[in-house]
């Protein structure tokens, strides 16, 4: 094992502190897991940058025409086809700024309570004030009685929730942290899910 240091602000450094202790992760996995999505993204992008382009076929020579017989042109010719510039390549500063894509997509959410991330995040409200802390059983069973709680049934419930978990790939953006069977909100998104918190009541 090889031990890295990072230099964080002191504000910074005591939010994470904090988190952490209120969170209780493991500080190596969250790391590790930081690299790893870092990584992905970081060589996905040298790739692309380094990719060598396709040779394109060589444009035909055109003759100069006198100035008094223009060239002629086929039919229903309207001018040179246009083609679109290629996609930019993903920079880290793309992938810093896509870090934590809920963030985008939790006033969506909020504002459609007939979405499986709305339902599952009202549920999981209900329970925090219900219990005061959330368990993934609670999650599950809350969210699995159409007949008690059809405001928050959620068909398929498990594979949703996974999605709600991780932020690369297709997921649909992290929101919860799983340890130890209980739930907890992820810091990152945090400040905007408190802001939207009142549409999920």
């Amino acid at each position: 094992m090889k031990e890295l240091v990072f230099q964080l602000s002191d504000e910074l450094a005591q939010k994470f502190e904090l988190a952490v202790q209120l969170t209780g992760d493991n500080r190596d996995a969250l790391a590790e897991e930081f690299v790893r999505g870092y990584l992905a993204k970081a060589l996905q992008s040298a790739a692309n940058e380094f990719r060598t382009p396709e040779p394109q076929a060589q444009q035909p020579r055109i003759q100069p025409q006198p100035a008094q017989t223009p060239p002629p042109s086929p039919a229903g010719q309207t001018g040179p086809k246009q083609t679109a510039p290629p996609p930019r390549p993903q920079t880290v500063t793309d992938f810093w700024q896509s870090w934590g894509k809920a963030n985008k997509r939790i006033p969506r959410w909020a504002r459609n309570p007939q979405q499986n991330n709305h339902k599952i995040l009202r549920a999981f409200f209900e329970l925090k004030r219900e219990l005061g802390n959330v368990t993934i059983d609670a999650l599950r069973s809350r969210c699995s009685d159409p007949t008690g709680h059809p405001n928050t049934y959620v068909p398929h419930f498990d594979n949703n929730f996974s999605q709600m978990k991780f932020d690369n790939g297709n997921s649909h953006g992290k929101v919860f942290e799983e340890h130890d069977g209980y739930i907890t909100i992820w810091d990152r998104i945090s400040d905007t899910l408190q802001k939207y918190r009142d549409y999920f009541q």
